[in-house]
């Protein structure tokens, strides 16, 4: 599946290149909350954090209202994990690729409704590890590697939806699904076997036709 998706991008990305005089470009801002599907019996419980994302966005029109659209940014992903007296918060920063196709529906004189899917590749770039106990408060840098915190790289799937209003400004809903197991092998070896990203995110953006 992962190798799949990755190929599948490239492909998509390959084509808005070679159609780049049919383009729309833009970007999108968004916000939301950011958790994690961990695997590990000593945890008590998870809960989400607020992450930030920032894309420039290109689309080209496919057939019979469906459009591709390719992205580059900068995504935020993570969670705060609950055991015993220690609060462990991560936050992880990824340069991401999401490809999706959307299929556009005119919506009276307001502008586009759209729905869409597809998949990202994202590979991590920076992050923090933040430990919180009753007395104490402290933080490490996440360090990238199959033997160290998490593994870099990230694949998964989109399913997004919005609107493109007249004046070309978007409101855009998505949510990201890993598939990818970024679990280290100090991890796992620690008793967390699966670690995998999930996202949901609100924002705005721009169009320029």
């Amino acid at each position: 599946m992962k190798k799949a998706i990755i190929i599948t991008l490239f492909i998509a990305v390959a084509s808005l290149y070679a159609n780049a005089q049919k383009l729309n470009y833009g970007f999108k801002i968004s916000g939301g909350f950011a958790y994690q599907q961990i695997e590990n019996k000593e945890i008590l419980s998870t809960s989400s954090i607020t992450t930030f994302n920032i894309r420039g966005i290109a689309q080209m029109p496919i057939g019979n209202r469906f459009w591709l659209e390719a992205g580059l940014g900068i995504a935020g992903k993570g969670s705060r994990v609950y055991n015993d007296a220690l609060t462990t918060t991560t936050h992880l920063t990824y340069v991401e690729i999401p490809v999706n196709v959307l299929r556009k529906f005119t919506f009276t004189d307001l502008g586009i409704f759209y729905l869409g899917a597809g998949g990202y590749v994202a590979g991590g770039i920076g992050g923090t590890l933040d430990y919180e106990t009753p007395g104490t408060n402290t933080a490490d840098k996440i360090k990238f590697g199959k033997s160290d915190d998490v593994t870099r790289f990230d694949t998964g799937l989109n399913f997004t939806t919005g609107f493109e209003f007249r004046n070309r400004v978007t409101f855009n809903m998505a949510f990201a699904l890993g598939l990818n197991n970024i679990a280290s092998t100090t991890q796992q070896d620690t008793g967390t076997s699966v670690v995998r990203n999930r996202e949901f995110s609100i924002g705005l953006g721009y169009l320029f036709k």
